[in-house]
């Protein structure tokens, strides 16, 4: 055989092979699954937000690390309401139309109300962070495609005011509070917890989510004699009424919800967290293998101690992931809620999640323990 023709002939098996491949069927990779999550990472709500978002980010990476859904992969297109209800509805309906499937939001009570308007006329799954359950428990019952991530409201007061009669030996309780939602709803859900462990409320006061002075409040509290104040309020509000009844001479006790739980409230209450301030939290004590899993991966990642709203940032997505899975190709609303509803145990950063179709929080109170601000940051007490 010539050279030529060996040549020729080796030429024309390569133009055969180039032919064929370019006939042969190209599969193409599926496209991400979309996601959404509106949350509140600018406003007064920010220091919430912003480690709900963190921690989405670190999820969506560590899912897809693992294979996705069924060898596909999640993005979370994650977008801020600036901690405005109207803005957030907006942003959901915007979402739902360019075919995100499911929506975390949201980091406010506010916010998160707004959202379950459209998910529920849309039947899209939403995930919510904020511990008020009347989001998907309304007065007409159970909303089918909304979820809570954090212990709800009821679960933290039996926390909190457990370990305020067995630790503390607490027998009064003054509630100071915010008058919007969460505030109003979880101060009348404090005062229905201490009359059954028999404890008396002998005063409640209110204040503006934008309040800077709380003078009027704390000493109406203070004249009432409690033995511990207890304080429901979120963003960096509750900080200024810290230091308002440190300054004001109340030594008490003061037993604060889950929203307190930031290091942001305590650089805004300053020296006067030094007393005995508490907070209920799924996250204090010994924690779970999961709870040391996630708070590595966070600190390895932002090189921050790990928060709440961080580790409910973190299990909001890792929920999606669950009823995706066990949803088996499904997206609709209804599907992912039954797929939660199977009642299969997830065990996460806020607890280990086992929900029913009468129960979209899935938490018990043996999740909620109480942290204590120690200085400058929160600890077991």
């Amino acid at each position: 055989m010539s050279r030529t023709f060996a040549t020729a002939s080796a030429a024309a098996c390569v133009a055969a092979l180039l032919a064929g491949a370019s006939t042969a069927p190209l599969t193409a990779a599926p496209e991400p699954l979309k996601l959404a999550a509106i949350l509140s990472t600018s406003g007064p709500s920010a220091p919430l937000g912003v480690p709900e978002m963190n921690a989405v980010k670190l999820a969506e990476r560590e899912i897809n690390a693992h294979g996705g859904i069924d060898g596909r992969q999640i993005h979370f297109d994650i977008v801020d309401d600036g901690a405005k209800a109207d803005v957030a509805a907006q942003l959901a309906t915007q979402m739902i139309a360019s075919g995100h499937v499911a929506i975390f939001c949201g980091t406010r009570t506010d916010t998160s109300i707004a959202v379950a308007r459209v998910t529920g006329a849309a039947n899209v799954l939403q995930v919510y962070t904020t511990p008020t359950e009347s989001v998907w428990h309304t007065q007409r019952g159970v909303v089918k495609n909304v979820f809570q991530v954090n212990p709800r409201d009821q679960l933290e007061a039996i926390a909190l005011l457990s370990f305020a009669k067995s630790r503390l030996k607490v027998k009064t309780l003054g509630i100071l509070h915010d008058e919007n939602l969460y505030g109003s709803g979880g101060a009348a859900i404090a005062t229905a917890e201490a009359k059954a462990l028999g404890m008396q409320v002998v005063g409640d006061e209110s204040y503006p989510g934008t309040a800077t002075d709380f003078t009027p409040q704390i000493v109406k509290l203070r004249d009432a004699k409690p033995d511990a104040i207890v304080l429901w309020g979120a963003t960096t509000t509750p900080g200024l009424a810290i230091r308002s009844a440190r300054t004001l001479g109340v030594k008490l006790p003061i037993l604060g919800s889950s929203g307190i739980l930031s290091p942001a409230i305590l650089n805004v209450a300053g020296g006067a967290a030094a007393g005995d301030v508490y907070s209920a939290s799924p996250l204090a004590g010994a924690p779970s293998a999961e709870q040391r899993a996630f708070a590595d991966l966070y600190d390895k990642e932002y090189h921050l101690p790990v928060v709440s709203f961080a580790a409910n940032g973190w299990d909001a997505a890792q929920i999606i992931a669950a009823a995706l899975r066990d949803a088996h190709g499904k997206t609709d609303g209804t599907s992912l809620a039954n797929a939660l509803e199977a009642g299969r145990s997830i065990p996460l950063s806020d607890g280990t999640f086992k929900f029913s179709p009468s129960d979209h929080n899935g938490l018990v109170p043996g999740d909620v323990h109480i942290a204590m601000a120690r200085n400058g940051s929160w600890g077991s007490p």
